[in-house]
């Protein structure tokens, strides 16, 4: 496989990369992406990156190289790698996702990609070794939404961020803000996935937001009361980020506590996933967690 990558990477520039088509490269890192062929991306974005012209083509393939890496890291775990091999991985994808940044200040995806590196070197770390690591991340994904308001997957990993940090005075983990975020990935994704903006639903989504729900632990009363509260919040706040704290109030919430709502999310993340006919690897790893999720939850 490997000398087949080289070849076709010498073919393509072997009449300069100022003569090729920019959006084929990118096309052509995409599809080994989505066929989840990690190290082949790795191998093509280095060896095109170093032929592009002008910084945001250069950006727009370290952020990929950046992405690379990140599940390059996965698959290494999965693998059994040590410690030692993952934190270098993901540094190596903070360290490609940076020359974006520097490359692109606008490219709200180097943000992005970069606070997932991060994030993946904080939670091989550990969350008492890595604390210091979540100001730059919740820096690095507020620019992201910032620039792309409609990024669901910045709100999605900040979901994830407030839910999993310490809460004051160590640091400032919000499970409450969390929900709303979630909810606001989970509207935006099902949007773009119906809209053909995006072309693969994920169901990690749901997953996460049912992990929210479940840390928050309201009733169904007291989700009721907060809403109107929430709803003026939303409205009043000019914060982006605080903004999204309240994204709650504006949607209409199923009668039901937050574990129940949790446990219907599951459910149905479950239901949708052993009907996919030919599963790829995050399908089987999203059904897993999910599963062990309802058991866990005693469901």
């Amino acid at each position: 496989m490997k000398t087949v990558i080289l070849l076709s990477i010498v073919l393509l520039f072997s009449a300069g990369f100022a003569a090729a088509d920019f959006q084929a490269v990118v096309d052509q890192a995409d599809k080994y992406h989505d066929l989840e062929k990690h190290e082949e991306v790795k191998e093509f974005l280095i060896s095109s990156i170093k032929s592009a012209t002008g910084n945001a083509q250069k950006a727009e393939l370290y952020w990929r190289l950046a992405r690379a890496y990140l599940n390059l890291g996965d698959d290494a775990e999965d693998n059994g790698a040590d410690e030692k091999v993952l934190l270098e991985i993901f540094q190596a994808g903070e360290n490609a996702a940076s020359k974006a940044t520097d490359l692109d200040p606008n490219n709200h995806l180097a943000y992005y990609w970069k606070s997932g590196n991060i994030g993946r070197w904080g939670q091989t770390k550990g969350i008492l070794n890595s604390l210091f690591k979540a100001k730059p991340m919740r820096k690095l994904l507020t620019r992201a939404i910032e620039i792309n308001l409609e990024h669901a997957d910045s709100y999605y990993v900040l979901g994830q961020l407030f839910e999993q940090v310490p809460g004051f005075p160590v640091s400032f983990g919000n499970v409450d803000a969390s929900v709303s975020l979630g909810r606001k990935a989970v509207v935006l994704h099902t949007q773009q996935v119906a809209s053909g903006e995006e072309d693969e639903f994920r169901y990690d989504f749901f997953t996460e937001l049912a992990k929210h729900l479940y840390a928050r632990d309201w009733s169904s009363a007291k989700r009721s009361k907060e809403q109107a509260k929430k709803g003026s919040r939303y409205r009043s706040e000019k914060d982006i980020l605080k903004k999204n704290f309240y994204y709650e109030g504006t949607i209409d919430l199923k009668k039901a506590s937050d574990r129940e709502e949790a446990a219907l999310l599951l459910g149905w993340v479950i239901k949708e996933l052993e009907a996919v006919s030919k599963p790829k690897q995050q399908h089987v790893q999203d059904l897993k967690e999910a599963k062990d999720l309802y058991v866990e939850w005693g469901y």
